[in-house]
């Protein structure tokens, strides 16, 4: 056989193995891809669904402030029904002043704690209508933190897709260079059978 003969055996067998490594190598690398993103995919799923079981735990918070808010305000009104009649009562008995001043004293200090009763409930109102506030903040905040994890969630699942069509395009490409690997070497397993191509160095092993 000719030195280009020997030449162009020679770069078909160095292009086999080199189309066999790279072949591989982008296998594996696609392979490790597509575990690390299932890891993550797994991780933002458990995140989600701890973020779901914090905002029913949150919602039922927010129902009961705003019960209690409820309950606050009907006592506010009930308060200041209170304060009204008293001072119906206290204008009533000042008529009466000399006839009935132990009376008047008791009505007196029955309005300064219904005054002082109303002071704190509307403080306690105050207090929990800021919190009911921060609650709201917080539902919203966790919808949001929601919406951006299913988004996240669903992107991964896409590259994961993505990811597993380029690994059975390259596992069809393997196979395809497998097959043509196949025919290359019974190409050279034929020339070397021949008598003037036994001595070759390429032909070693054949």
């Amino acid at each position: 056989m000719s030195s280009l003969g020997r030449s162009i055996n020679l770069g078909l067998v160095l292009l086999i193995v080199l189309a066999l490594a790279g072949t591989a190598g982008a296998t594996v690398l696609y392979q490790n891809a597509t575990g690390d993103l299932q890891d993550k995919n797994e991780n933002l799923q458990e995140e989600n669904e701890a973020l779901r079981t914090e905002l029913n735990e949150t919602e039922t918070e927010y129902r009961q402030t705003q019960a209690r808010v409820d309950e606050l305000e009907s006592q506010l009104n009930t308060r200041n029904q209170d304060v009204d009649q008293v001072a119906d009562q206290l204008e009533a008995t000042q008529q009466q002043l000399n006839a009935t001043e132990d009376e008047l004293a008791r009505t007196r200090q029955s309005l300064r704690e219904s005054q002082d009763q109303v002071v704190e409930l509307r403080t306690e109102l105050g207090d929990v209508r800021a919190e009911l506030e921060d609650v709201r903040d917080t539902v919203a905040d966790l919808e949001d933190r929601n919406d951006e994890l299913e988004t996240r969630n669903q992107e991964l699942e896409d590259d994961v897709q993505n990811l597993e069509n380029d690994i059975q395009d390259l596992e069809d490409r393997n196979d395809d260079l497998e097959t043509r690997n196949q025919e290359l070497e019974s190409d050279i397993q034929e020339l070397c059978n021949k008598e003037k191509n036994a001595n070759e160095t390429v032909c070693e092993g054949y």
